[in-house]
């Protein structure tokens, strides 16, 4: 009968995180550049071991997170210093703690002239910052970006924008909404081609599904809602059971 309550008890675990999961990722359904997160879970060897022994419990059970990077649908701004990239690839921003790799694309122009990201952080070129000459007596409309990622205003080329990719994606690890960081060597993302475009006036949408993701929040609330009536009965049985015992 314990043993029944620490099984129920351990697969409510796994539920609990998956629940907060699925909650950050309706959260972030409107955030430009999010990639939703998702849970996997697995039965270690140790799980079955057990069960075979007549143990029964799932002191096996394990569960990872993981991040969907699949693309999200675009939506155009008009704006010229909002950038999509259409493929695969990252920008990289300067951040004080170094390096950071992201695909939202919503920058501005700073005071001096430096674009920046939505949080401030210089948005890195193939050669470093760029930085745009005059920017008081430059308006936003003249600045273009073409599909390669090269920047312009008027005649003058600035800079061509710094896109990576990774072999491995699940290297990179979260900080923040849609900021990642990574270790893992990178390498340039084929750009002006079919790999990736970028696409100027445009920014790249979360690709949460917020419908489905309800559906499983709603799903999972009442998977997690039978465990707890189990637990509660198993309870009641164990408490009657030593009732009749003292008798």
């Amino acid at each position: 009968m314990i043993k029944g309550i620490y099984n129920s008890s351990a697969g409510m675990q796994p539920r609990m995180t998956r629940l907060e999961v699925i909650a950050n990722n309706i959260a972030n359904a409107s955030t430009i550049g999010y990639k939703r997160d998702s849970l996997f879970i697995s039965v270690m060897k140790e799980a079955g071991l057990s069960q075979a022994q007549g143990q029964g419990d799932l002191k096996g059970l394990d569960s990872k997170e993981f991040t969907d990077f699949s693309e999200g649908s675009f939506v155009q701004t008009q704006n010229p210093f909002d950038l999509a990239i259409q493929g695969r690839g990252f920008f990289a921003v300067e951040t004080p703690q170094g390096i950071r790799f992201t695909r939202n694309g919503s920058f501005s122009l700073s005071t001096d002239g430096t674009i920046v990201s939505s949080d401030g952080y210089p948005v890195m070129s193939t050669s470093g910052r760029i930085q745009i000459p005059q920017p008081e007596k430059t308006a936003g409309s003249t600045m273009r970006v073409n599909e390669r990622g090269e920047v312009t205003v008027g005649k003058t080329v600035l800079g061509q924008l710094r896109i990576v990719d990774f072999n491995d994606l699940s290297q990179l690890k979260k900080e923040g909404q849609n900021m990642f960081a990574t270790d893992a060597p990178e390498k340039p993302a084929t750009t002006g081609g079919h790999s990736v475009v970028i696409r100027q006036g445009f920014l790249e949408e979360s690709n949460v599904d917020a419908l489905e993701e309800m559906i499983q929040l709603v799903e999972l609330t009442r998977s997690f809602e039978t465990d707890q009536r189990t637990m509660r009965a198993q309870d009641t049985t164990l408490e009657r059971a030593m009732d009749v015992g003292r008798v």
